[in-house]
C-alpha cells in the first residue's frame, strides 16, 4: 500500500467551479466524462509487429533506485516490472499466471509451494536458482534492505528450498492472500551473486541490477530519461519484448505531458493528469482511454492522524465525512475521471472478484448524499462547534491542495474551525514515518493504492493494530477477527462476507475518511498497441505486449 503525489487542473478555476457544484448537493452516483472501456475489456489489442523503439511517459519523476524493493511508487512500479520479473505474472485482468514459478500450490493454509521453471535465466545468462529466489524474497524481511514491501511479509516465518527447483514459504497464521504479493515487485527475483557483490551500490545508476525480465537497463541519467533494451536471449519467448528499445521520459508538468503525446514524441502514457483529458481527446494521432468505475485500485482519503482533539469523537469524523461533496470533487477537480468513494476499499478492490455481488451489495448501503444539516447537528452534539481541526497535505501536489481547500470549506460549513497546512515533500513524507511529524495535525490527505484488487489487504493495512498504515492506533476486536478470518479463507465469497462485516465497522468508525477513486487513464499512439487498460501495469512487464498494430 502506497501513496504518492497527483497532478490536476489549475487550482483557482477548479475551486470556483466546485463552489457552484457543492451547492447542488451532488448525486452521489459519480462521474462526468464517459468511459470508453469497461472492466470486461482489460487491454488494447496485442501488438503484432516489432518496433524499433517505444517511448513512454514514466510518470512525474525519475525512479529513485533500480532496486525493485527500494521505492514503491508510480515511476518505479511503471518501469521496473519490465526489468525485474516477479515470480508470478499478473495479467491485465489481475489473474496470476506462471512466471519464474511455473506452478504454485497451497497444501494447507500455512504453506505455499513454488516450482520454478527450469528455463528461467537472468539477463547475464545464469540460471535462476532456488538460492536466488530464497535470497530475493527474504530481502523483504531484512531491515537493512528497507523493503517497501516488508509489510506483505509480516506473517512469513521462513522461505526455504525444498527441492532442486522448489521453494516453500511458511506462514505464522493461515494466509491465502499472500500469494498475490508474488505477482508484484514484492516477489521480484534478483541474482544473489551480483547483488551481494554490489552491496549498498546495488540498484544505483552506475551499478544497476541483474534480473530476469524481458528488458535490461541500457542507460539512466537519473533525472529525465531511462532507456531499456530488449534482451534478445530472453528465456520466455511467449512474453519477450517486441520493441528494441523502451525509453521512459519523466515529466511533471501536465502541459508538457500533453504536448509530448500530441506531438508524437511520447507514444503513450498511464496515470495521466486529469487536466490533460480535454486536449488528448481531440488529438488525431492517438486515442485516450477513460476507465469506468472501479478501473483502478486507487483511493484518495483523509487519514485521521490521532484520536485526540475534535476528531477523537466518532461523531465529528462522521460529520466531516457527511459534509464532503464527493460527486462534486470527482466531476470538477478530476474532470469526471474519478468517482465518489464511500469506503476505502471501493469498487476497484472487488470489481473483478467472483464475490463482486457480496461486495457491491454492502457498498451500496454506504452510499450517501452530502448532508450539511445533519452533519452540523452531529458536531453540536459532540460539543465541537467552533473547535479547530488541522489538515495536512502535500503542498507540491495541486490535487491535494484543491481537495484540502474543499475539505476546509466542508468543515467550516458544519461549525468546525478548519485549518489546512501545505507541507513540503519531505515534511509531508515524514507524516507516514514518525508520530512526531503527525502530532501537529488532526488529519492528512493521502493518495493511496494497492497493486492488485484485494479488499482484505487494503483494510488490514490501516484498520488492524499491526497494519503498516495504521498511523493512529485504531483497533476493533470485530475488525481484527474478521480480517484475520478473511486472510485465512480460500473461498472468495466467504472471504467477502468477513471483509464486508469488518467494513461496516470501519465505515462507522472512520479511521480513514474516503473521498474519491480516480479512474484509469491511458493514451496510446496509433502506431503502437498492446497496453493494459487496468492498473495491472504496476510492477509487471506490460511493455512485452506492446508492438505495432
Amino acid at each position: 500500500m502506497h501513496r504518492t503525489l497527483l497532478r490536476a487542473a489549475p487550482l483557482l478555476v477548479a475551486l470556483a467551479l466546485l463552489a457552484g457544484a457543492c451547492g447542488s448537493g451532488g448525486s452521489g452516483t459519480g462521474a462526468g466524462v464517459t468511459s470508453n472501456f469497461s472492466t470486461a475489456r482489460v487491454s488494447t489489442p496485442p501488438g503484432k509487429g516489432p518496433l524499433d523503439k517505444l517511448t513512454w511517459y514514466g510518470d512525474y519523476r525519475a525512479p529513485y533506485s533500480e532496486d525493485p524493493l527500494k521505492t514503491a511508487d508510480y515511476p518505479e512500479e511503471t518501469v521496473l516490472g519490465n526489468v525485474c520479473r516477479p515470480l508470478l505474472r499478473t495479467g491485465p485482468d489481475y489473474s496470476l499466471n506462471p512466471g519464474i514459478a511455473k506452478s504454485w500450490s497451497q497444501p494447507d493454509s500455512r504453506h505455499l509451494v513454488l516450482d520454478l521453471d527450469p528455463r528461467a535465466t537472468f539477463s547475464d545468462g545464469h540460471p535462476v536458482t532456488t538460492t536466488d529466489v530464497v535470497y530475493s524474497l527474504l530481502r523483504n524481511k531484512d531491515p537493512d534492505e528497507a523493503s517497501n514491501y516488508a509489510d506483505s511479509y509480516a506473517d512469513v516465518t521462513s522461505v526455504k528450498a525444498t527441492g532442486a527447483r522448489q521453494v516453500t514459504i511458511s506462514f505464522s497464521r493461515p494466509d491465502y492472500v499472500f500469494v498475490r504479493s508474488l505477482g508484484i515487485l514484492a516477489g521480484a527475483v534478483v541474482e544473489k551473486e551480483f547483488a551481494v557483490k554490489a552491496g549498498p551500490n546495488f540498484g544505483n545508476a552506475d551499478t544497476g541490477v541483474v534480473c530476469s525480465g524481458p528488458y535490461t537497463i541500457a542507460s539512466f541519467d537519473g533525472t529525465n530519461t531511462m532507456v531499456l533494451k530488449r534482451d534478445p536471449a530472453y528465456w520466455d519467448r511467449a512474453h519477450a519484448g517486441k520493441a528494441t528499445t523502451l525509453t521512459f521520459r519523466f515529466l511533471a508538468d501536465p502541459s508538457a505531458i500533453a504536448n509530448a503525446l500530441t506531438s508524437g514524441s511520447l507514444d503513450g502514457a498511464f496515470d495521466l493528469p486529469p487536466s490533460t483529458i480535454t486536449r488528448l481527446r481531440r488529438t488525431a494521432n492517438g486515442k485516450l482511454y477513460v476507465g469506468a468505475t472501479g478501473s483502478t485500485t486507487q483511493n484518495i482519503d483523509l487519514i485521521v492522524s490521532r484520536f485526540t482533539g475534535p476528531l477523537s469523537d466518532v461523531r465529528v469524523r462522521q460529520a466531516l465525512s457527511m459534509a464532503i461533496d464527493r460527486d462534486g470533487i470527482a466531476r470538477t477537480l478530476f474532470n469526471g475521471a474519478a468517482d465518489p468513494l464511500y469506503t476505502v476499499a471501493g469498487p476497484g478492490m472487488w470489481q473483478t472478484s467472483p464475490a463482486r455481488s457480496v461486495y457491491s451489495a454492502a457498498y451500496q448501503k454506504l452510499v450517501r448524499r452530502p448532508d450539511t444539516g445533519a452533519a452540523t447537528e452531529l458536531v453540536e452534539k459532540a460539543g465541537a462547534t467552533g473547535r479547530q481541526i488541522n489538515i495536512g497535505y502535500a503542498a507540491d501536489s495541486p490535487a491535494q491542495a484543491q481537495i484540502a481547500q474543499v475539505l476546509q470549506q466542508a468543515g467550516n460549513s458544519i461549525g468546525l474551525k478548519t485549518k489546512i497546512t501545505g507541507l513540503p515533500d519531505q515534511q509531508y513524507g515524514n507524516l507516514f514515518i514518525t508520530p512526531k511529524a503527525r502530532a501537529p495535525y488532526d488529519s492528512f490527505l493521502t493518495i493511496n493504492y494497492l497493486e492488485y484488487p484485494e479488499a482484505a489487504n487494503m483494510y488490514a493495512s490501516y484498520a488492524t493494530k499491526n497494519g503498516a498504515q495504521n498511523f493512529n492506533g485504531y483497533t476493533d476486536p470485530t475488525v481484527e477477527a474478521d480480517l484475520s478470518k478473511a486472510q485465512g479463507t480460500p473461498d472468495q465469497r466467504i472471504r467477502a462476507q468477513y471483509v464486508t462485516r469488518a467494513q461496516a465497522v470501519i465505515a462507522r468508525d472512520l479511521p480513514w475518511i474516503p473521498i474519491v477513486a480516480p479512474r484509469a487513464l491511458l493514451f496510446q499512439n496509433k502506431a503502437v498497441t498492446g497496453a493494459p487498460l487496468t492498473f495491472s501495469y504496476m510492477d509487471n512487464a506490460w511493455a512485452a505486449s506492446m508492438g505495432a498494430p
